[in-house]
Protein backbone atom coordinates (compact mmCIF):
# COMPACT_ATOMS: atom_id res chain seq x y z
CA UNK A 1 0.00 0.00 0.00
CA UNK A 2 3.16 2.45 0.60
CA UNK A 3 4.42 1.78 -2.35
CA UNK A 4 0.67 2.56 -4.20
CA UNK A 5 0.69 5.98 -2.56
CA UNK A 6 3.83 6.77 -3.70
CA UNK A 7 3.54 5.70 -7.25
CA UNK A 8 0.18 7.50 -6.89
CA UNK A 9 2.26 10.58 -5.54
CA UNK A 10 4.70 10.94 -8.62
CA UNK A 11 2.33 10.32 -10.79
CA UNK A 12 -0.13 13.15 -9.80
CA UNK A 13 3.43 15.40 -9.73
CA UNK A 14 4.63 14.59 -12.73
CA UNK A 15 1.00 15.02 -14.18
CA UNK A 16 1.37 18.68 -12.25
CA UNK A 17 5.11 19.24 -13.99
CA UNK A 18 3.84 18.38 -17.29
CA UNK A 19 0.82 20.49 -17.22
CA UNK A 20 3.51 23.73 -16.58
CA UNK A 21 5.91 22.50 -19.48
CA UNK A 22 5.56 24.68 -22.74
CA UNK A 23 5.93 23.16 -26.39
CA UNK A 24 7.34 24.26 -29.53
CA UNK A 25 3.69 25.50 -29.99
CA UNK A 26 3.58 28.06 -27.07
CA UNK A 27 4.24 32.26 -27.96
CA UNK A 28 4.46 34.41 -24.97
CA UNK A 29 3.50 38.21 -25.29
CA UNK A 30 3.13 41.00 -23.17
CA UNK A 31 -0.33 42.40 -22.51
CA UNK A 32 -1.02 46.52 -22.02
CA UNK A 33 -4.20 47.45 -21.03
CA UNK A 34 -5.46 51.31 -20.94
CA UNK A 35 -6.67 53.27 -18.37
CA UNK A 36 -9.31 52.87 -16.22
CA UNK A 37 -12.11 54.38 -14.71
CA UNK A 38 -10.34 54.49 -11.20
CA UNK A 39 -7.59 56.40 -10.23
CA UNK A 40 -5.35 53.08 -9.42
CA UNK A 41 -5.98 52.18 -12.87
CA UNK A 42 -5.17 55.67 -14.39
CA UNK A 43 -1.84 54.40 -15.79
CA UNK A 44 -2.79 51.17 -17.30
CA UNK A 45 -1.39 47.91 -16.86
CA UNK A 46 0.84 45.19 -17.79
CA UNK A 47 1.21 41.31 -17.63
CA UNK A 48 2.37 38.45 -19.46
CA UNK A 49 0.60 35.54 -21.33
CA UNK A 50 1.64 32.60 -21.77
CA UNK A 51 -0.41 30.52 -24.86
CA UNK A 52 0.02 26.63 -25.62
CA UNK A 53 -2.41 24.76 -27.68
CA UNK A 54 -0.17 21.62 -27.32
CA UNK A 55 -0.52 21.47 -23.42
CA UNK A 56 -4.50 23.67 -23.32
CA UNK A 57 -2.59 26.47 -21.80
CA UNK A 58 -3.60 29.85 -21.49
CA UNK A 59 -2.31 32.30 -18.67
CA UNK A 60 -1.90 35.32 -17.30
CA UNK A 61 1.27 36.27 -14.65
CA UNK A 62 0.00 39.52 -13.41
CA UNK A 63 2.34 41.27 -11.05
CA UNK A 64 -0.53 44.00 -10.36
CA UNK A 65 -2.48 41.76 -7.60
CA UNK A 66 -3.02 42.24 -4.02
CA UNK A 67 -5.18 40.61 -1.12
CA UNK A 68 -7.60 42.50 0.42
CA UNK A 69 -8.25 39.99 3.67
CA UNK A 70 -4.42 40.81 5.37
CA UNK A 71 -4.96 42.35 8.34
CA UNK A 72 -5.11 46.36 8.00
CA UNK A 73 -5.39 46.44 4.73
CA UNK A 74 -6.22 49.74 4.77
CA UNK A 75 -3.68 51.01 7.02
CA UNK A 76 -0.45 49.20 4.97
CA UNK A 77 -2.01 50.40 1.93
CA UNK A 78 -1.46 54.03 2.64
CA UNK A 79 1.57 53.85 4.73
CA UNK A 80 3.52 51.85 1.51
CA UNK A 81 3.45 48.96 3.37
CA UNK A 82 1.02 46.48 1.54
CA UNK A 83 2.83 43.06 -0.27
CA UNK A 84 1.50 43.20 -3.63
CA UNK A 85 1.94 39.44 -5.24
CA UNK A 86 2.62 38.00 -8.39
CA UNK A 87 -0.70 36.17 -9.50
CA UNK A 88 -1.59 33.92 -12.18
CA UNK A 89 -5.31 33.78 -13.88
CA UNK A 90 -6.78 32.52 -17.26
CA UNK A 91 -6.37 34.27 -19.86
CA UNK A 92 -10.41 34.83 -20.58
CA UNK A 93 -10.39 36.08 -17.35
CA UNK A 94 -8.14 38.79 -17.49
CA UNK A 95 -9.49 39.97 -20.63
CA UNK A 96 -13.55 40.00 -19.17
CA UNK A 97 -11.83 42.23 -16.22
CA UNK A 98 -10.52 44.97 -18.57
CA UNK A 99 -13.71 44.45 -20.84
CA UNK A 100 -16.16 45.13 -17.71
CA UNK A 101 -14.01 48.27 -17.23
CA UNK A 102 -14.19 49.53 -21.02
CA UNK A 103 -10.24 49.39 -21.55
CA UNK A 104 -8.29 48.31 -24.12
CA UNK A 105 -5.82 46.15 -24.51
CA UNK A 106 -3.21 45.33 -26.98
CA UNK A 107 -1.18 42.52 -27.08
CA UNK A 108 2.60 41.74 -28.43
CA UNK A 109 4.11 37.77 -29.16
CA UNK A 110 7.35 38.39 -28.25
CA UNK A 111 10.23 36.53 -30.88
CA UNK A 112 11.42 33.62 -29.28
CA UNK A 113 13.15 30.53 -29.67
CA UNK A 114 12.20 27.68 -28.13
CA UNK A 115 14.77 27.69 -25.24
CA UNK A 116 14.08 31.43 -24.72
CA UNK A 117 10.54 30.85 -24.00
CA UNK A 118 11.51 28.22 -21.64
CA UNK A 119 13.86 30.35 -19.61
CA UNK A 120 11.64 33.29 -19.38
CA UNK A 121 8.40 30.30 -18.21
CA UNK A 122 10.64 28.50 -15.75
CA UNK A 123 11.85 32.64 -14.31
CA UNK A 124 7.76 33.37 -13.86
CA UNK A 125 7.03 30.11 -12.44
CA UNK A 126 10.54 30.85 -9.83
CA UNK A 127 8.67 34.08 -9.10
CA UNK A 128 5.59 32.36 -8.59
CA UNK A 129 7.13 30.50 -5.39
CA UNK A 130 5.31 31.21 -2.11
CA UNK A 131 8.10 32.56 -0.85
CA UNK A 132 9.35 34.81 -4.32
CA UNK A 133 5.41 35.79 -5.17
CA UNK A 134 5.38 38.90 -3.06
CA UNK A 135 6.84 42.06 -3.08
CA UNK A 136 6.34 45.76 -1.84
CA UNK A 137 4.97 47.71 -4.42
CA UNK A 138 6.57 51.50 -5.11
CA UNK A 139 4.64 53.16 -7.99
CA UNK A 140 8.05 54.45 -9.99
CA UNK A 141 10.31 51.84 -9.09
CA UNK A 142 8.35 48.49 -7.97
CA UNK A 143 5.22 48.27 -9.96
CA UNK A 144 3.71 45.55 -12.52
CA UNK A 145 5.82 47.18 -15.95
CA UNK A 146 8.77 47.80 -14.09
CA UNK A 147 8.67 43.93 -12.52
CA UNK A 148 8.11 42.70 -16.81
CA UNK A 149 11.42 45.26 -17.27
CA UNK A 150 13.25 43.55 -15.21
CA UNK A 151 12.62 40.08 -15.74
CA UNK A 152 12.96 40.10 -19.22
CA UNK A 153 16.70 41.36 -18.74
CA UNK A 154 17.40 39.10 -16.49
CA UNK A 155 16.17 36.06 -18.44
CA UNK A 156 17.91 37.21 -22.00
CA UNK A 157 21.57 38.95 -19.94
CA UNK A 158 23.40 40.30 -23.50
CA UNK A 159 21.67 38.73 -25.77
CA UNK A 160 18.95 41.34 -24.96
CA UNK A 161 19.05 45.03 -25.63
CA UNK A 162 16.18 47.73 -24.88
CA UNK A 163 16.92 50.63 -27.56
CA UNK A 164 15.22 54.16 -26.40
CA UNK A 165 13.75 56.71 -28.43
CA UNK A 166 15.46 59.89 -28.63
CA UNK A 167 12.11 61.92 -27.18
CA UNK A 168 13.96 59.31 -23.71
CA UNK A 169 17.59 60.12 -24.15
CA UNK A 170 17.10 64.27 -23.70
CA UNK A 171 17.20 63.63 -20.35
CA UNK A 172 14.78 66.34 -19.44
CA UNK A 173 11.49 65.07 -18.65
CA UNK A 174 10.49 64.08 -14.84
CA UNK A 175 8.61 61.73 -13.27
CA UNK A 176 5.84 64.22 -12.72
CA UNK A 177 6.31 65.14 -16.09
CA UNK A 178 5.39 61.42 -16.83
CA UNK A 179 2.08 61.22 -14.84
CA UNK A 180 0.55 64.41 -15.86
CA UNK A 181 0.38 63.21 -19.53
CA UNK A 182 -2.08 60.87 -17.94
CA UNK A 183 -4.04 63.46 -15.54
CA UNK A 184 -4.94 66.18 -18.13
CA UNK A 185 -8.57 64.94 -17.68
CA UNK A 186 -8.29 64.71 -14.13
CA UNK A 187 -7.96 67.97 -12.40
CA UNK A 188 -8.66 67.11 -8.98
CA UNK A 189 -6.83 64.18 -8.96
CA UNK A 190 -3.73 65.81 -10.40
CA UNK A 191 -4.22 68.23 -7.45
CA UNK A 192 -3.85 65.88 -4.70
CA UNK A 193 -0.94 64.05 -6.35
CA UNK A 194 0.67 67.12 -6.38
CA UNK A 195 0.46 67.99 -2.91
CA UNK A 196 1.09 64.30 -1.84
CA UNK A 197 4.21 63.93 -4.03
CA UNK A 198 7.54 65.53 -3.08
CA UNK A 199 11.10 66.01 -4.89
CA UNK A 200 11.59 62.61 -6.21
CA UNK A 201 8.72 63.09 -8.35
CA UNK A 202 10.70 65.57 -9.83
CA UNK A 203 14.00 63.67 -10.64
CA UNK A 204 14.91 63.50 -14.30
CA UNK A 205 13.84 60.09 -15.91
CA UNK A 206 16.24 58.02 -17.18
CA UNK A 207 15.02 55.79 -20.27
CA UNK A 208 15.02 53.39 -18.20
CA UNK A 209 12.41 54.40 -15.98
CA UNK A 210 9.59 55.92 -18.35
CA UNK A 211 8.99 51.94 -18.59
CA UNK A 212 7.19 52.26 -15.51
CA UNK A 213 3.97 53.54 -17.50
CA UNK A 214 2.77 50.47 -19.08
CA UNK A 215 2.10 52.49 -22.46
CA UNK A 216 5.96 53.13 -22.52
CA UNK A 217 7.18 49.61 -21.63
CA UNK A 218 5.10 48.81 -24.58
CA UNK A 219 7.22 50.92 -26.59
CA UNK A 220 10.35 50.07 -24.77
CA UNK A 221 8.99 46.07 -26.41
CA UNK A 222 8.54 47.26 -29.70
CA UNK A 223 12.08 48.70 -29.84
CA UNK A 224 14.31 45.74 -28.02
CA UNK A 225 16.32 43.51 -29.93
CA UNK A 226 17.22 40.03 -28.54
CA UNK A 227 19.79 37.50 -30.31
CA UNK A 228 19.25 34.40 -32.27
CA UNK A 229 21.96 32.41 -32.98
CA UNK A 230 24.26 35.26 -33.20
CA UNK A 231 21.68 37.27 -35.64
CA UNK A 232 20.11 40.64 -33.59
CA UNK A 233 16.36 40.73 -33.96
CA UNK A 234 13.18 42.72 -33.33
CA UNK A 235 12.34 41.49 -29.97
CA UNK A 236 8.08 42.02 -30.96
CA UNK A 237 7.13 39.33 -33.78
CA UNK A 238 3.48 40.75 -34.18
CA UNK A 239 1.06 43.15 -32.55
CA UNK A 240 -2.53 43.22 -32.60
CA UNK A 241 -5.54 45.27 -30.60
CA UNK A 242 -7.60 42.00 -28.44
CA UNK A 243 -9.74 45.02 -27.18
CA UNK A 244 -11.24 48.24 -28.28
CA UNK A 245 -12.08 50.45 -25.85
CA UNK A 246 -15.75 52.14 -26.84
CA UNK A 247 -16.00 56.05 -27.25
CA UNK A 248 -17.23 57.52 -24.08
CA UNK A 249 -17.93 61.65 -23.56
CA UNK A 250 -14.83 63.04 -21.81
CA UNK A 251 -16.21 64.08 -18.00
CA UNK A 252 -16.06 67.95 -17.83
CA UNK A 253 -15.24 69.57 -14.55
CA UNK A 254 -16.72 72.87 -14.49
CA UNK A 255 -15.37 73.71 -10.82
CA UNK A 256 -11.78 72.63 -11.05
CA UNK A 257 -8.93 73.47 -8.52
CA UNK A 258 -7.91 75.97 -10.00
CA UNK A 259 -11.39 77.95 -10.38
CA UNK A 260 -12.27 77.55 -7.05
CA UNK A 261 -8.84 78.62 -4.93
CA UNK A 262 -8.94 81.88 -7.27
CA UNK A 263 -12.38 81.86 -6.55
CA UNK A 264 -11.74 81.66 -2.68
CA UNK A 265 -8.83 84.31 -3.40
CA UNK A 266 -11.33 87.17 -4.29
CA UNK A 267 -13.40 86.40 -1.42
CA UNK A 268 -10.15 86.65 0.90
CA UNK A 269 -9.99 90.17 -1.04
CA UNK A 270 -13.44 91.18 -0.47
CA UNK A 271 -13.63 89.86 3.13
CA UNK A 272 -10.01 91.58 3.72
CA UNK A 273 -11.35 95.02 2.06
CA UNK A 274 -14.50 95.34 3.92
CA UNK A 275 -12.82 94.10 7.58
CA UNK A 276 -9.96 97.26 7.42
CA UNK A 277 -12.53 99.68 5.92
CA UNK A 278 -15.36 99.10 8.58
CA UNK A 279 -12.61 97.78 11.51
CA UNK A 280 -14.34 94.54 11.13
CA UNK A 281 -12.83 91.71 12.81
CA UNK A 282 -12.97 88.03 10.86
CA UNK A 283 -11.09 86.46 13.48
CA UNK A 284 -13.15 83.59 12.08
CA UNK A 285 -11.80 83.38 8.63
CA UNK A 286 -8.77 82.91 9.54
CA UNK A 287 -9.32 80.35 12.17
CA UNK A 288 -10.97 78.08 9.56
CA UNK A 289 -8.79 78.86 7.09
CA UNK A 290 -5.19 78.33 8.40
CA UNK A 291 -6.80 75.69 10.18
CA UNK A 292 -7.43 74.00 6.84
CA UNK A 293 -4.13 74.76 5.47
CA UNK A 294 -2.31 73.36 8.77
CA UNK A 295 -4.24 69.79 8.21
CA UNK A 296 -3.16 69.55 4.49
CA UNK A 297 0.82 70.35 6.14
CA UNK A 298 -0.28 67.52 8.82
CA UNK A 299 -1.02 64.98 6.21
CA UNK A 300 1.84 65.69 3.85
CA UNK A 301 4.05 65.07 7.28
CA UNK A 302 2.97 62.08 7.72
CA UNK A 303 3.40 60.62 4.06
CA UNK A 304 6.78 62.00 4.11
CA UNK A 305 7.87 60.52 7.93
CA UNK A 306 5.38 57.68 8.43
CA UNK A 307 5.02 55.77 4.97
CA UNK A 308 7.38 53.96 2.88
CA UNK A 309 6.52 55.81 0.08
CA UNK A 310 9.43 57.07 -2.11
CA UNK A 311 7.46 59.45 -3.81
CA UNK A 312 6.21 61.02 -0.94
CA UNK A 313 9.42 62.13 0.81
CA UNK A 314 11.52 65.29 0.87
CA UNK A 315 7.49 67.33 -0.09
CA UNK A 316 8.18 71.14 -0.18
CA UNK A 317 4.44 71.73 0.51
CA UNK A 318 5.41 71.71 3.82
CA UNK A 319 6.68 75.30 3.42
CA UNK A 320 3.20 76.82 2.61
CA UNK A 321 1.15 73.99 3.78
CA UNK A 322 2.48 74.43 7.45
CA UNK A 323 1.22 71.80 10.00
CA UNK A 324 1.49 74.78 13.04
CA UNK A 325 -1.24 76.94 11.45
CA UNK A 326 -3.31 73.89 12.83
CA UNK A 327 -3.89 73.99 15.86
CA UNK A 328 -1.86 77.97 16.33
CA UNK A 329 -4.88 79.75 14.55
CA UNK A 330 -7.29 77.68 16.73
CA UNK A 331 -5.82 79.97 19.78
CA UNK A 332 -4.42 82.58 18.17
CA UNK A 333 -6.18 85.05 20.57
CA UNK A 334 -4.20 84.14 23.43
CA UNK A 335 -0.43 84.12 22.18
CA UNK A 336 1.49 87.43 22.87
CA UNK A 337 1.30 90.41 20.21
CA UNK A 338 4.81 90.08 20.00
CA UNK A 339 5.26 85.96 19.03
CA UNK A 340 2.01 86.39 17.18
CA UNK A 341 3.73 89.25 15.26
CA UNK A 342 6.78 86.87 14.71
CA UNK A 343 4.94 84.10 13.50
CA UNK A 344 3.62 86.18 10.60
CA UNK A 345 6.61 87.48 9.51
CA UNK A 346 8.43 84.42 8.88
CA UNK A 347 5.74 82.84 7.81
CA UNK A 348 4.76 85.45 5.69
CA UNK A 349 8.98 85.65 4.36
CA UNK A 350 8.39 82.09 3.28
CA UNK A 351 5.45 82.28 1.39
CA UNK A 352 6.60 85.72 -0.59
CA UNK A 353 9.70 83.45 -1.05
CA UNK A 354 7.96 80.89 -2.79
CA UNK A 355 6.41 83.14 -4.88
CA UNK A 356 9.39 84.82 -6.44
CA UNK A 357 11.25 82.12 -7.01
CA UNK A 358 8.36 80.21 -8.28
CA UNK A 359 9.97 79.14 -11.79
CA UNK A 360 13.40 77.59 -10.69
CA UNK A 361 11.93 76.12 -7.80
CA UNK A 362 12.85 72.55 -6.93
CA UNK A 363 9.62 71.02 -6.89
CA UNK A 364 7.31 71.86 -9.03
CA UNK A 365 3.75 73.14 -7.92
CA UNK A 366 0.19 73.00 -9.14
CA UNK A 367 -0.10 77.03 -10.28
CA UNK A 368 -3.78 76.24 -8.15
CA UNK A 369 -1.21 76.60 -4.96
CA UNK A 370 -0.38 80.10 -6.03
CA UNK A 371 -3.98 81.33 -4.55
CA UNK A 372 -3.70 79.91 -1.53
CA UNK A 373 -0.75 81.12 -0.97
CA UNK A 374 -1.60 84.73 -1.53
CA UNK A 375 -4.73 84.24 0.39
CA UNK A 376 -2.18 83.69 3.47
CA UNK A 377 -0.02 86.79 2.24
CA UNK A 378 -2.74 89.02 2.27
CA UNK A 379 -4.20 87.17 5.65
CA UNK A 380 -1.01 87.90 7.02
CA UNK A 381 -0.92 91.72 5.80
CA UNK A 382 -3.58 92.18 7.32
CA UNK A 383 -2.80 90.24 10.97
CA UNK A 384 0.13 92.13 10.79
CA UNK A 385 -1.53 95.34 11.09
CA UNK A 386 -3.89 94.53 13.36
CA UNK A 387 -0.87 93.51 15.69
CA UNK A 388 0.75 96.74 15.09
CA UNK A 389 -2.05 98.90 15.82
CA UNK A 390 -2.73 97.00 18.84
CA UNK A 391 0.91 97.29 19.83
CA UNK A 392 0.40 101.12 19.70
Amino acid sequence: MKNVIIAVFFIISGTFVAAREISDASQISLLTGSSGPELYSTFGHSAIRIKDSVQNLDIVYNYGTFDFNVPNFYLKFIRGQLAYKLSIQRFESFVNGLKSENRSMIEQVLNLTIEQKKKLFYLLEENYKPENKYYKYDFFYDNCATRIRDIVKIAYGDDFSYHYSSEWEVGETTFRNLIDLYLGTLPWPDFGIDIALGLPTDAVARPTDYMFIPDNLSIGFDLATIAHDGEIVSFILSKKTILNRMDIEPKIFFITPGRLMWTLFVISLVLSFQSLKNGMNIWWYDVVYFSLIGIVGWIVFMLWFFTNHIATKDNLNLLWAVPFHFPVFLFWSKIPLHIRNLYVLIFGAIDILILVLWLIFPQNYHFAFIPLILIMLLRFVVIQKGIVKSII
